[in-house]
């Protein structure tokens, strides 16, 4: 899967920010290995630290896990633990500011009903 670079973000924030919705969009699979930093520098015609500095945020950021040796895999079960847990967080937030369960679930709803179309 070749990444496309357009606009004027910064370049490591391009490649942070297109492989997490490559990762959340599935393309990019829990255990599936990244490109090596100096394969995708190459062929995105950049310098290896660029990407290494992409794959530091994401595995910052729960997305990657870099084994040293062997590459950068997916590890999206981690990214996705921490979005619950902030979600979590937020909901205790709005049940302590007395909008209901049902306020939420329809919500809820109306978010997942306009995706479906």
């Amino acid at each position: 899967m070749a990444l496309t670079l357009k606009g004027k973000e910064n370049i490591f924030l391009q490649i942070v920010n297109e492989y997490k919705k490559l990762i959340d969009l599935n393309v990019f699979k829990e255990g599936e290995f990244l490109p090596s930093c100096r394969d995708l520098a190459k062929q995105l015609g950049i310098n290896p630290n660029t990407v290494s500095k992409a794959y530091s945020i994401l595995e910052e950021d729960g997305y990657v896990c870099a084994l040293p040796k062997k590459g950068v895999y997916v590890q999206k079960k981690k990214a996705q633990d921490e979005k619950l847990n902030a979600l979590e967080e937020i909901l205790i937030e709005f049940k302590n500011s007395n909008i209901t369960k049902e306020e939420i679930i329809t919500l809820i709803n109306k978010i997942y009903k306009e995706e479906n179309k």
